[in-house]
Protein backbone atom coordinates (compact mmCIF):
# COMPACT_ATOMS: atom_id res chain seq x y z
CA UNK A 1 0.00 0.00 0.00
CA UNK A 2 1.53 3.40 -1.05
CA UNK A 3 -0.29 5.63 1.46
CA UNK A 4 1.94 6.81 4.31
CA UNK A 5 1.05 8.37 7.67
CA UNK A 6 3.02 10.70 9.92
CA UNK A 7 2.18 10.80 13.62
CA UNK A 8 4.15 11.52 16.76
CA UNK A 9 4.47 7.80 17.54
CA UNK A 10 4.86 6.40 14.01
CA UNK A 11 5.80 7.49 10.50
CA UNK A 12 5.67 5.11 7.57
CA UNK A 13 3.35 2.89 5.46
CA UNK A 14 -0.17 2.70 6.79
CA UNK A 15 -0.56 -1.09 6.52
CA UNK A 16 2.76 -1.59 8.36
CA UNK A 17 1.27 0.33 11.27
CA UNK A 18 -1.33 -2.39 11.78
CA UNK A 19 1.37 -5.07 11.73
CA UNK A 20 3.41 -3.24 14.36
CA UNK A 21 0.35 -2.72 16.55
CA UNK A 22 -0.62 -6.40 16.28
CA UNK A 23 2.91 -7.40 17.33
CA UNK A 24 2.81 -4.83 20.15
CA UNK A 25 5.78 -2.94 18.66
CA UNK A 26 3.67 0.23 18.70
CA UNK A 27 1.16 1.02 21.45
CA UNK A 28 -2.34 1.45 20.06
CA UNK A 29 -3.05 4.13 22.67
CA UNK A 30 -0.35 6.37 21.17
CA UNK A 31 -1.97 6.35 17.73
CA UNK A 32 -4.58 9.02 17.03
CA UNK A 33 -7.14 7.55 14.64
CA UNK A 34 -8.64 10.97 13.95
CA UNK A 35 -5.22 12.36 13.00
CA UNK A 36 -4.66 9.44 10.64
CA UNK A 37 -8.12 9.97 9.09
CA UNK A 38 -7.48 13.69 8.58
CA UNK A 39 -4.17 12.96 6.86
CA UNK A 40 -5.92 10.50 4.56
CA UNK A 41 -8.60 13.04 3.63
CA UNK A 42 -5.88 15.58 2.85
CA UNK A 43 -4.19 12.98 0.65
CA UNK A 44 -7.48 12.36 -1.20
CA UNK A 45 -7.89 16.09 -1.82
CA UNK A 46 -4.35 16.27 -3.15
CA UNK A 47 -4.88 13.30 -5.49
CA UNK A 48 -8.00 14.83 -7.01
CA UNK A 49 -9.64 11.46 -7.55
CA UNK A 50 -10.17 8.44 -5.31
CA UNK A 51 -8.13 5.29 -5.90
CA UNK A 52 -10.49 2.48 -4.98
CA UNK A 53 -7.66 0.13 -4.04
CA UNK A 54 -6.06 2.67 -1.71
CA UNK A 55 -9.44 3.62 -0.29
CA UNK A 56 -10.48 0.03 0.43
CA UNK A 57 -7.15 -0.69 2.09
CA UNK A 58 -7.43 2.41 4.23
CA UNK A 59 -10.96 1.57 5.35
CA UNK A 60 -9.93 -1.99 6.24
CA UNK A 61 -6.79 -1.01 8.17
CA UNK A 62 -8.40 1.97 9.87
CA UNK A 63 -11.43 -0.03 10.97
CA UNK A 64 -9.16 -2.78 12.28
CA UNK A 65 -7.10 -0.26 14.24
CA UNK A 66 -10.29 1.27 15.58
CA UNK A 67 -11.55 -2.14 16.72
CA UNK A 68 -8.23 -2.91 18.41
CA UNK A 69 -8.20 0.45 20.15
CA UNK A 70 -11.79 0.06 21.30
CA UNK A 71 -11.05 -3.43 22.59
CA UNK A 72 -8.03 -2.15 24.51
CA UNK A 73 -10.25 0.30 26.39
CA UNK A 74 -12.53 -2.48 27.64
CA UNK A 75 -11.57 -3.77 31.12
CA UNK A 76 -9.94 -7.17 30.94
CA UNK A 77 -12.41 -9.32 32.83
CA UNK A 78 -12.51 -13.10 32.61
CA UNK A 79 -15.28 -13.64 30.09
CA UNK A 80 -16.46 -16.99 28.82
CA UNK A 81 -15.48 -17.44 25.20
CA UNK A 82 -18.67 -17.79 23.19
CA UNK A 83 -19.21 -21.11 21.49
CA UNK A 84 -19.47 -20.63 17.73
CA UNK A 85 -19.18 -22.96 14.80
CA UNK A 86 -17.79 -20.41 12.37
CA UNK A 87 -14.94 -18.06 13.28
CA UNK A 88 -16.26 -15.45 10.85
CA UNK A 89 -19.41 -15.09 13.01
CA UNK A 90 -17.35 -14.50 16.15
CA UNK A 91 -18.61 -11.49 18.18
CA UNK A 92 -15.74 -9.26 19.26
CA UNK A 93 -17.77 -7.97 22.18
CA UNK A 94 -17.39 -11.28 23.99
CA UNK A 95 -13.58 -11.40 23.68
CA UNK A 96 -10.71 -9.96 25.64
CA UNK A 97 -8.59 -7.28 23.93
CA UNK A 98 -5.85 -9.80 23.15
CA UNK A 99 -8.33 -12.23 21.59
CA UNK A 100 -9.98 -9.44 19.62
CA UNK A 101 -6.58 -8.36 18.27
CA UNK A 102 -5.81 -11.91 17.10
CA UNK A 103 -9.17 -12.20 15.32
CA UNK A 104 -8.80 -8.85 13.57
CA UNK A 105 -5.25 -9.57 12.44
CA UNK A 106 -6.34 -12.97 11.12
CA UNK A 107 -9.10 -11.27 9.12
CA UNK A 108 -6.63 -8.77 7.70
CA UNK A 109 -4.23 -11.52 6.67
CA UNK A 110 -7.04 -13.44 4.97
CA UNK A 111 -8.11 -10.28 3.15
CA UNK A 112 -4.58 -9.70 1.85
CA UNK A 113 -4.31 -13.31 0.71
CA UNK A 114 -7.53 -13.12 -1.27
CA UNK A 115 -6.55 -9.79 -2.73
CA UNK A 116 -3.15 -11.12 -3.80
CA UNK A 117 -4.75 -14.18 -5.39
CA UNK A 118 -7.24 -11.97 -7.22
CA UNK A 119 -4.41 -9.81 -8.58
CA UNK A 120 -2.50 -12.89 -9.78
CA UNK A 121 -5.58 -14.30 -11.49
CA UNK A 122 -6.29 -10.95 -13.12
CA UNK A 123 -2.74 -10.72 -14.48
CA UNK A 124 -2.93 -14.28 -15.78
CA UNK A 125 -6.29 -13.62 -17.40
CA UNK A 126 -4.94 -10.53 -19.10
CA UNK A 127 -1.90 -12.40 -20.42
CA UNK A 128 -3.88 -15.38 -21.68
CA UNK A 129 -6.52 -13.09 -23.14
CA UNK A 130 -3.98 -11.96 -25.73
CA UNK A 131 -3.48 -15.52 -26.98
CA UNK A 132 -5.30 -16.69 -30.09
CA UNK A 133 -5.23 -20.38 -31.04
CA UNK A 134 -4.61 -21.51 -34.60
CA UNK A 135 -7.90 -22.78 -35.97
CA UNK A 136 -6.65 -24.11 -39.32
CA UNK A 137 -4.08 -26.73 -40.22
CA UNK A 138 -0.84 -26.38 -42.13
CA UNK A 139 -0.88 -25.11 -45.69
CA UNK A 140 -1.19 -27.98 -48.19
CA UNK A 141 1.97 -26.97 -50.09
CA UNK A 142 4.06 -27.45 -46.95
CA UNK A 143 2.66 -30.79 -45.80
CA UNK A 144 5.01 -32.94 -47.92
CA UNK A 145 8.14 -30.87 -47.43
CA UNK A 146 10.98 -32.18 -45.30
CA UNK A 147 13.88 -30.01 -44.12
CA UNK A 148 17.35 -30.70 -45.46
CA UNK A 149 19.24 -31.52 -42.30
CA UNK A 150 22.60 -31.64 -44.14
CA UNK A 151 22.25 -28.29 -45.86
CA UNK A 152 25.57 -26.46 -45.72
CA UNK A 153 27.36 -29.50 -44.26
CA UNK A 154 30.45 -30.65 -46.18
CA UNK A 155 32.47 -33.81 -45.67
CA UNK A 156 35.21 -31.79 -44.01
CA UNK A 157 32.85 -30.08 -41.55
CA UNK A 158 31.20 -33.43 -40.82
CA UNK A 159 34.61 -34.95 -40.06
CA UNK A 160 35.42 -32.04 -37.74
CA UNK A 161 32.12 -32.54 -35.90
CA UNK A 162 32.73 -36.28 -35.52
CA UNK A 163 36.28 -35.67 -34.27
CA UNK A 164 35.01 -33.16 -31.73
CA UNK A 165 32.38 -35.58 -30.45
CA UNK A 166 34.93 -38.38 -30.25
CA UNK A 167 37.36 -36.16 -28.30
CA UNK A 168 34.70 -35.50 -25.67
CA UNK A 169 34.04 -39.17 -25.15
CA UNK A 170 35.72 -40.58 -22.08
CA UNK A 171 38.34 -43.16 -23.02
CA UNK A 172 38.20 -46.31 -20.94
CA UNK A 173 41.56 -47.98 -20.44
CA UNK A 174 41.44 -51.56 -19.28
CA UNK A 175 43.97 -52.22 -16.57
CA UNK A 176 45.78 -55.55 -16.91
CA UNK A 177 46.37 -56.04 -13.19
CA UNK A 178 42.89 -57.28 -12.49
CA UNK A 179 42.89 -59.80 -15.36
CA UNK A 180 43.17 -63.24 -13.77
CA UNK A 181 45.84 -65.54 -15.24
CA UNK A 182 44.93 -68.86 -16.77
CA UNK A 183 44.56 -71.40 -13.96
CA UNK A 184 45.87 -74.97 -14.23
CA UNK A 185 45.07 -78.00 -12.09
CA UNK A 186 47.45 -78.86 -9.24
CA UNK A 187 47.95 -82.27 -10.86
CA UNK A 188 49.68 -80.60 -13.78
CA UNK A 189 52.05 -78.78 -11.39
CA UNK A 190 52.86 -82.12 -9.73
CA UNK A 191 53.79 -83.64 -13.09
CA UNK A 192 55.93 -80.61 -13.97
CA UNK A 193 57.84 -80.72 -10.64
CA UNK A 194 58.37 -84.48 -11.01
CA UNK A 195 59.90 -83.97 -14.46
CA UNK A 196 62.27 -81.29 -13.13
CA UNK A 197 63.41 -83.41 -10.19
CA UNK A 198 64.00 -86.44 -12.44
CA UNK A 199 65.96 -84.35 -14.92
CA UNK A 200 68.24 -82.72 -12.34
CA UNK A 201 68.25 -85.41 -9.69
CA UNK A 202 68.27 -82.83 -6.89
CA UNK A 203 67.00 -79.25 -6.50
CA UNK A 204 65.74 -76.79 -3.89
CA UNK A 205 62.32 -75.31 -3.40
CA UNK A 206 63.74 -71.88 -4.24
CA UNK A 207 64.54 -73.26 -7.71
CA UNK A 208 60.83 -73.80 -8.36
CA UNK A 209 59.55 -70.35 -7.38
CA UNK A 210 60.77 -66.77 -7.62
CA UNK A 211 60.14 -63.77 -5.41
CA UNK A 212 57.85 -62.33 -8.08
CA UNK A 213 55.62 -65.42 -8.26
CA UNK A 214 52.08 -64.99 -6.93
CA UNK A 215 51.14 -66.76 -3.68
CA UNK A 216 49.03 -69.34 -5.51
CA UNK A 217 52.09 -70.46 -7.51
CA UNK A 218 54.09 -70.98 -4.30
CA UNK A 219 51.23 -72.95 -2.76
CA UNK A 220 50.83 -75.08 -5.90
CA UNK A 221 54.51 -76.06 -5.93
CA UNK A 222 54.49 -76.80 -2.20
CA UNK A 223 51.44 -79.05 -2.60
CA UNK A 224 53.17 -80.77 -5.51
CA UNK A 225 56.20 -81.57 -3.32
CA UNK A 226 53.97 -82.94 -0.57
CA UNK A 227 52.12 -85.15 -3.04
CA UNK A 228 55.35 -86.49 -4.57
CA UNK A 229 56.77 -87.17 -1.10
CA UNK A 230 53.55 -88.93 -0.11
CA UNK A 231 53.82 -91.19 -3.15
CA UNK A 232 57.49 -91.94 -2.39
CA UNK A 233 58.75 -90.35 -5.59
CA UNK A 234 60.99 -87.76 -3.90
CA UNK A 235 62.77 -87.24 -0.59
CA UNK A 236 62.84 -83.88 1.18
CA UNK A 237 65.23 -82.33 3.68
CA UNK A 238 65.26 -79.06 5.62
CA UNK A 239 68.36 -78.34 7.71
CA UNK A 240 66.92 -75.42 9.70
CA UNK A 241 63.57 -73.92 10.61
CA UNK A 242 62.17 -71.86 7.73
CA UNK A 243 65.20 -72.80 5.67
CA UNK A 244 65.18 -73.86 2.04
CA UNK A 245 63.73 -77.31 1.26
CA UNK A 246 66.00 -79.70 -0.61
CA UNK A 247 64.20 -82.12 -2.93
CA UNK A 248 65.89 -85.26 -4.29
CA UNK A 249 64.68 -87.91 -6.71
CA UNK A 250 64.23 -91.44 -5.30
CA UNK A 251 66.09 -93.89 -7.44
CA UNK A 252 63.87 -96.54 -9.04
CA UNK A 253 60.64 -94.65 -8.37
CA UNK A 254 58.10 -94.64 -11.16
CA UNK A 255 57.34 -91.29 -12.80
CA UNK A 256 54.19 -89.44 -11.82
CA UNK A 257 51.45 -89.96 -14.38
CA UNK A 258 48.33 -87.90 -14.91
CA UNK A 259 44.99 -89.67 -14.85
CA UNK A 260 43.34 -90.18 -18.22
CA UNK A 261 40.34 -88.12 -17.09
CA UNK A 262 42.59 -85.18 -16.19
CA UNK A 263 44.46 -85.45 -19.50
CA UNK A 264 41.23 -85.49 -21.47
CA UNK A 265 39.90 -82.46 -19.59
CA UNK A 266 43.11 -80.51 -20.15
CA UNK A 267 43.21 -81.31 -23.85
CA UNK A 268 39.60 -80.19 -24.18
CA UNK A 269 40.23 -76.91 -22.33
CA UNK A 270 43.63 -75.93 -23.77
CA UNK A 271 43.90 -77.87 -27.02
CA UNK A 272 47.58 -78.75 -26.52
CA UNK A 273 49.77 -81.21 -24.67
CA UNK A 274 49.17 -80.79 -20.91
CA UNK A 275 52.78 -81.44 -19.95
CA UNK A 276 53.96 -78.68 -22.29
CA UNK A 277 51.51 -76.32 -20.63
CA UNK A 278 52.80 -77.32 -17.22
CA UNK A 279 56.38 -76.59 -18.25
CA UNK A 280 55.48 -73.14 -19.62
CA UNK A 281 53.24 -72.08 -16.75
CA UNK A 282 54.80 -73.92 -13.88
CA UNK A 283 53.37 -73.13 -10.52
CA UNK A 284 49.82 -72.09 -11.46
CA UNK A 285 47.01 -73.14 -9.13
CA UNK A 286 43.53 -74.23 -10.07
Amino acid sequence: MSYRVRTQAYSGPFDLLLTLVSRQKVTIGSISISEVANQYLEEVDRMGEIDLDVASDFVLVASTLLDIKAASLVPEEPLARPSVDDEEDLDLEGLTPEEAREVLVARLIAYKQFRGAAAALAARGEAEGRMHPRTVGADPEFLGLMPDYLEGITLRSLAVICADIDSRRETFLLEAEHVAPRRLPVALTIASVDRLVRGRGRLCFSDLVDDDDPPEAVVANFLAILELYKRGLVSVRQDELFGDIEIAHVEGADPYELDDSVLAELREDFGEDPLDIGTQEEGSLS
